[in-house]
């Protein structure tokens, strides 16, 4: 044998050698983590101490670790938990139980650029996390977020499963827009559309950032509060499928109790009253009314990770049908996100797009089918006439066939598509710097068709068709860095920011009459025999948003923060010179648990008191142009025998147009006891929003144009909100925990009025912004307005103090001139407000070895609702022509009430507490189950809208409440969509 060879294989067993003692070091770590109650905990971390080599626990909470050395530490550590450390020494099964953690403050919060935590925030934040979301028939985001934060009022008026809810955070704060909250999800600026069309299944977490010191963030978009969406991810290192599906029924609980056909036929006769009797017994409401409608949510997601990669995917499908037939509403959705770590976790790449169609179906004219069903003459059959026609009752004017409204199509489709993606970098431990960048699309086509052969047909040129297409497209970009250190006792958060963001939009509808044939509607728009001037439009408008952005956040001791916000926007919306505005905030705390003369009250975890002012902006307020002089087509003329057109001015030029500007001081504290057993935050506030837009009518000339929309008012906002949560009891078997939130708000409109270059611009005294429309009434309907030195909103009545031998209203005399004059400026006072004063949530967990059992209550209060239903269909000047309630001939001592005209006499208080859902559930575990792939399997059984107590005598009181827009606010005014409760059975499967 050669030297050579002899070497190869001395060095071949020396190697041996060594692979089988670095073996005979090494080996294979297996376990379970499991919580103090013995339940697994997913998704703990499982780390070899000083290395990179990682596990996370699986749905039973066990974890494998492969090549852990003998003399190793491994680290285990989640969420709420204290972090183990655990020496390895020659163990191959290590079992954890994991203890909660009294401190937890850690807890990650993702306050709008910044990533925080509990300990370090110094701001009005609140996270509703996707365990606390509410259960129960949930098909939207602002569903599950209902009733759990205070200060965030959510309503939506009936139950019209078409309709979006209206959110407000601390009250409303403009007269021309920009109410709703400004919502990012997952870094991505969008709107109320885009948040309500999430499935609330690929939510993990909704923060609410409340006070300035905290939206200046946001800067011009900020004002009206801010909802950060964080989605759900997959985790490294663990893999998931996971299906969850609801199915319910619903039906109509409450209706009003309208006349039947032979009460209709008695009481005409009994009076001695000449009417039309069709021969038929017919209750238009019920006829309106689905006998059962469907709800059906889907939701089917995988996840999948290894050490560096993460993918998580869902689909999506809702589908609501309405208490009303031709209502009802169908989402599909779509998500992936995707997230890449390279170059030794230095770099990390995240991809995210989601994607929704949602389909709707809805009433043309709500109010005048609901109208129409309460007041048509019941007499008239429910089936078509020998023409095939619906019959008309042509004396009663304001109404028309609930069954012929029935034969018109509206549609909607709402697509939108959103793709972003972002990279960042680890320069050195602590300093990062990110590239973010959006892009999102959304289209809406609206289609309707009016038949020709019925009532609104035939006065709309015999059929109408409408067709309508609006595309928005949002790009978004923004360069960020961020700095995060500790020095000893100092903690530092910094970022920096660049950010850029341009809009366009774009719109165009065509309509057409004359259709001889109802056979093709809206999908053949030559069978159309009438196209006029104006039929055809479209219009394009874009505007860009340039930001720069920096705040930091200090922390010494563990004990005081301090943090500062500075952020200027430039939009070109605005006027010349007017551009740019400056949104800085900032705010202290101090962390009174930490010291040490503190901490010797053991039962007292965490203690913080804080304060903070800032400065935000409304841009949503302005449209695109609004700062121009503007001019439009406005008709067709001959001129030299050709057809020309003919534009006018249509806008004055204001270039001072600027931003609204919202000032708020905040201050409040956070208290947490017995082990994080109790929980309580308060917060009292303040606010003032100046140069408040507003439309005034102006003296033409000097001005082109007679109106103008310029920077005079003032109104303010103050309130408080209280939050306690508390685990009232927490045993092995049994657990017990309940949440109640409760806020008051308080407005003022201060004014209107001002000085636009030398010229006054005043309103009026008394401005309306909801009226009343019924048969008989036909001037002096306003009830609800806006008033200098008042909420916004009041009502501003006439005082009735009884009615007549002859059943007429008796109208005070208030300004004791001898005549009664119920107009504006007339015998009126201010009644209440519209939008309530206080608000209430409160929720219960229960929770017994496998059973659970879910509730929820939403309350609002200090407000009154004008009854105009009752008001209405209380008349009996139009009987017979009208149909009235049932038992409206017996009021005021059996003679009736002969007339209609505004007074408080229907003026209600609006106090209610709505019993929202039950929802009781039983979890099937692994062990029960005894099948290989499926680790838990949860059924549940919920009732939404189980029961309404209230004082309020009409249908409900929960109605448009809230938004100054839409003629309806603090009214009820035959247009309430019907009451549902929804029965509904939930699956669960997680594999």
């Amino acid at each position: 044998m050669d030297k050579t060879n002899l070497s190869k294989k001395a060095g071949l067993l020396m190697a041996g050698c060594l692979i089988t003692l670095n073996a005979f070091g090494q080996a294979t770590i297996k376990g379970q983590v499991v919580d103090a109650t013995g339940e697994p905990v997913i998704g703990a971390s499982i780390l070899v101490k000083d290395t990179k080599n990682g596990a996370v626990s699986d749905l039973d909470g066990g974890y494998t670790l492969n090549n852990v050395k003998d003399g190793a530490v491994l680290v285990f550590s989640y969420l709420g938990y204290r972090t183990q450390e655990i020496p390895v020494k020659g163990n191959h099964v290590i079992n954890v139980t994991l203890k909660e953690n009294d401190e937890v403050l850690d807890e990650v919060l993702v306050v709008g650029y910044a990533v925080g935590s509990k300990r370090t925030v110094s701001g009005a934040v609140d996270r509703i996390k996707k365990e606390d979301m509410n259960k129960g028939v949930v098909t939207s985001p602002a569903e599950a977020l209902k009733g759990k934060v205070a200060g965030v009022v959510i309503s939506q008026a009936g139950g019209d499963p078409t309709s979006s809810p209206s959110i407000r955070v601390r009250g409303t704060s403009s007269l021309s827009g920009g109410n709703d909250p400004l919502v990012i999800i997952d870094g991505v600026f969008a709107d109320m559309t885009m948040f309500n069309s999430l499935a609330p299944g690929d939510i993990e977490s909704l923060t609410i950032l409340k006070d300035a010191s905290e939206t200046a963030q946001y800067g011009s978009r900020g004002a009206s509060g801010v909802i950060v969406v964080t989605t759900a991810k997959g985790k490294l290192g663990y893999s998931s499928l996971s299906y969850n599906g609801q199915f319910g029924v619903n039906t109509v609980y409450k209706n009003l109790d309208m006349m039947s056909a032979s009460e209709y036929r008695e009481t005409a006769k009994s009076l001695g009253l000449t009417y039309t009797d069709m021969g038929g017994d017919t209750n238009f409401l019920e006829e309106i009314e689905r006998n059962v409608g469907l709800t059906q949510n889907h939701n089917l997601s995988f996840s999948s990770g290894t050490d560096t990669s993460s993918l998580r995917a869902s689909l999506g499908f809702i589908l609501r049908q309405g208490a009303l037939k031709n209502s009802d509403m169908k989402n599909f959705t779509v998500k992936l996100d995707g997230t890449q770590y390279l170059f030794d976790k230095h770099l990390k790449l995240e991809l995210g797009m989601f994607g929704s169609q949602r389909n709707s179906n809805i009433q043309y004219d709500m109010h005048k089918m609901f109208y129409s069903a309460t007041a048509y003459n019941p007499t008239y059959p429910h089936v078509r006439n020998d023409k095939g026609e619906w019959d008309e009752d042509l004396l009663a004017n304001e109404i028309w066939n609930p069954l012929g409204l029935l034969d018109i199509d509206d549609f909607y489709k709402d697509a939108s598509v959103n793709v972003h993606g972002k990279a960042t970098v680890n320069i050195i431990d602590g300093l990062s710097v990110s590239a973010f960048g959006s892009y999102n699309y959304w289209n809406r086509d609206n289609k309707f068709y009016i038949p020709n052969n019925i009532q609104m047909g035939k006065l709309n040129g015999n059929g109408w068709a409408y067709i309508a297409n609006t595309n928005r497209k949002d790009y978004m970009g923004n360069i960020m860095v961020n700095f995060s250190k500790d020095f000893g006792k100092h903690h530092i958060d910094a970022l920096a920011l660049m950010e850029g963001q341009k809009y366009t939009y774009d719109w165009n509808s065509q309509e057409a009459h004359g259709f001889d044939s109802n056979y093709f509607k809206f999908n053949n728009m030559k069978a159309a025999a009438n196209v006029s001037w104006g039929n055809l439009q479209s219009n394009y408008n874009e505007y860009t948003l340039s930001s720069y952005m920096a705040r930091v956040n200090y922390m010494f001791a563990d004990r005081y923060i301090a943090t500062i916000n500075v952020r200027t926007d430039g939009s070109s919306k605005l006027g010349d010179g007017q551009k740019w505005g400056w949104f800085p905030s900032a705010s202290l705390a101090w962390v009174i648990s930490n010291e040490p003369w503190m901490k010797k009250i053991k039962q007292i975890d965490n203690f913080k008191i804080r304060a903070g002012y800032g400065v935000t902006g409304n841009q949503d307020a302005i449209d695109p142009y609004t700062s121009l002089a503007l001019m439009e087509p406005n008709g067709v003329t001959t001129v030299n025998g050709a057809t020309s057109t003919t534009f006018a001015v249509t806008s004055n030029s204001n270039p001072d147009l600027k931003w609204e500007v919202k000032k708020t001081f905040d201050a409040g504290f956070d208290l947490s006891m017995f082990k994080q057993r109790l929980n309580v935050t308060f917060d009292w506030y303040t606010s003032e929003t100046s140069d408040m837009l507003y439309t005034y009518t102006v003296p033409v000339p000097p001005f082109t144009y007679d109106r103008l929309l310029a920077n005079m008012g003032t109104m303010t906002n103050m309130g408080f909100e209280l939050a306690v949560r508390g685990d009232i009891i927490k045993t092995k078997d049994f657990t017990f925990n309940s949440g109640l939130n409760f806020s008051y708000q308080k407005n003022k409109l201060k004014k209107l009025s001002g000085t636009y270059k030398g010229q006054p611009m005043t309103t009026s005294e008394h401005i309306s912004v909801a009226t009343v429309g019924a048969a008989g009434l036909v001037h002096n309907n306003g009830v609800t307005y806006l008033i200098e030195g008042q909420p916004v909103g009041v009502f501003y009545l006439p005082h009735c103090t009884g009615i007549d031998e002859n059943g007429q209203y008796i109208i005070e005399d208030l300004d004791d001139n001898g005549t009664i004059d119920t107009g504006d400026s007339g015998d009126r006072k201010v009644c209440g407000q519209a939008i309530p004063k206080y608000f209430l949530g409160w929720d219960m967990g229960f929770k017994y070895k496998n059973w659970d059992l879910s509730m929820q209550f939403n309350g609002a209060f200090g407000h009154k609702i004008y009854n105009a239903t009752s008001m209405t269909l209380s008349n009996m000047s139009n009987f017979p022509t009208y149909n009235i309630l049932s038992g409206a001939q017996h009021l005021n001592n059996g003679k009736g009430i002969h007339d209609v005209q505004i007074s408080d006499y229907w003026l209600e208080k609006g106090d209610y507490m709505n019993f929202e859902y039950a929802s009781l559930g039983y979890t099937f575990t692994k062990d029960m189950l005894k099948w290989k792939f499926i680790n838990n399997i949860h059924l549940s059984l919920s009732v939404n809208n189980i029961c309404t107590l209230t004082g309020y005598k009409g249908l409900t009181p929960m109605i448009n409440s809230a938004t100054i827009s839409g003629d309806n606010l603090g009214i009820d005014d035959k247009n309430i969509y019907p009451l549902s409760r929804t029965y509904t059975l939930s699956l669960s499967v997680n594999f």
